[in-house]
């Protein structure tokens, strides 16, 4: 037997993930329909306590890490993920992808998970899976390490409200955003996406991800607790999901407020849908990931399958489309997303110079964030967020970005208000 049901409520285990070793959490990137067409149920995977683990600071550690994703990746029959890697690239990782220069940062922290949790929000259930080799008594090991954190878990939210102040003032981004705009009329980029941090002196590194998976049900959210960094993510964009050889990108360009009553919040998502600037900002994102794309897709099978669909989420509405593509059979899922890094969205267009832009205006490196957090599962599927509305945590405090693609025609005040609409409610949440 290679699996085995759970007596546990899966919303404990999401409460208990920080008493882990090591854990991944990803939550809300796998549905599935129901028969009878109803609504699709919410389903997340937990990775614990992996067999081996890298921290990668180099190019070469990097190409390590992909000859050791390569090697496991079996494209196994069937769909059930039992064992894989899981772990971050951080926008770091996308620098050193374009040749730019990353120092000692950190590019990537990965772990080789032997078992994976697969927790069905909707039905309550938890079912743990693991790799056909793993040793009996390290199965129960596992099994008795999840429940004892289970059962440490307190009734209630046990967080509270915390204290962030925004590192750039309006006067800093105002000088920021009119930078951006000097280089787009000098031709230099057609977009830059600019982001601005906001900081918190909180040690949150052992707060609990609940608190903020329930508050923002989010798409493609995930939680990653290591020596090195806390991430609390509640993206809502896929960065990339490899399923054996189809691919498929999720570019988020575009993006309106929640509107007070229900009326409003109608007209602020048509507004968007109807906005001509965000439609143009959406589709130079597109043509970027379809040349990103096809660096590893067989020869015309890039496709733009949606374009400029409208998504709502809890804190705003957003612009998505849809690429798919056929990854070429010579080449391993880690290629494709590495050649993708760091995802257009997050960057501008063209990719290298407005990350040298970007480099040359914010406040500081970026580090995880604008990274990808994911997994590359043992089955051959493998599935990536982009790490935006995503807090890092450390023992010395905690810092959260917001930010947006700035063009031609954008407007500072907009932009800045933007920036507020998409991180207020991360902010506002109890951790």
């Amino acid at each position: 037997m290679t699996h085995q049901k759970l007596s546990v409520n899966p919303f404990q285990l999401i409460q208990a993930g920080q008493l882990l070793d090591r854990p991944v959490l990803l939550y809300g990137q796998w549905q599935t329909e129901a028969d009878d067409g109803s609504a699709a149920q919410r389903k997340a995977l937990l990775f614990f306590a992996p067999q081996r683990w890298h921290e990668v600071k180099s190019r070469s550690e990097l190409q390590h890490l992909r000859s050791e994703i390569a090697a496991t990746q079996q494209l196994a029959a069937g769909h059930v993920l039992s064992s894989g890697w899981a772990g971050y690239f951080s926008y770091e990782a996308g620098r050193a992808q374009q040749q730019i220069e990353t120092g000692s940062a950190i590019l990537a922290e990965f772990g080789y998970y032997p078992m994976v949790i697969h927790l069905d929000l909707g039905q309550q259930e938890a079912v743990a899976h693991w790799h056909p080799d793993t040793d009996d008594e390290a199965v129960k090991q596992r099994l008795n390490d999840l429940l004892l954190a289970a059962g440490e878990v307190v009734d209630g939210n046990t967080g509270r409200p915390r204290t962030w102040s925004q590192v750039w003032q309006p006067d800093d981004y105002q000088h920021a955003f009119h930078a951006v705009q000097d280089y787009l009329h000098a031709g230099d980029c057609y977009q830059v996406n600019l982001a601005m941090p906001f900081a918190c002196t909180d040690d949150l590194t052992s707060a609990s991800p609940y608190g903020l998976f329930n508050a923002f049900d989010p798409a493609f959210g995930g939680y990653m607790n290591t020596p090195q960094v806390t991430l609390y993510s509640v993206s809502p964009e896929r960065f990339m999901c490899i399923d054996r050889h189809d691919m498929e990108t999720r570019p988020i360009k575009g993006t309106a407020p929640r509107g007070v009553t229900a009326q409003e919040d109608a007209d602020n998502r048509n507004w968007l849908a109807q906005s001509e600037k965000n439609q143009a900002e959406n589709l130079m994102i597109v043509d970027l990931l379809r040349n990103d794309m096809s660096l590893y897709a067989e020869p015309h099978s890039v496709r733009v399958e949606k374009l400029f669909d409208i998504e709502t989420h809890a804190n705003v509405h957003h612009m998505v489309s849809t690429i798919n593509a056929r990854l070429k059979s010579s080449h391993h899922a880690i290629d494709a997303v590495l050649a993708a890094l760091p995802g257009g969205s997050i960057t501008g267009a063209p990719k290298k110079r407005a990350m040298e832009i970007i480099d040359e205006l914010e406040a500081f490196s970026r580090k995880a964030y604008c990274g990808s957090l994911g997994f590359f599962g043992d089955n051959g599927v493998a599935d990536f967020n982009i790490l935006i509305r995503t807090i890092q945590a450390y023992a010395d405090g905690a810092v959260c970005w917001g930010g947006g693609g700035i063009v031609v025609d954008s407007q500072c005040h907009d932009e800045w208000q933007e920036v507020l609409h998409k991180v207020q409610k991360i902010l506002d949440t109890w951790l």
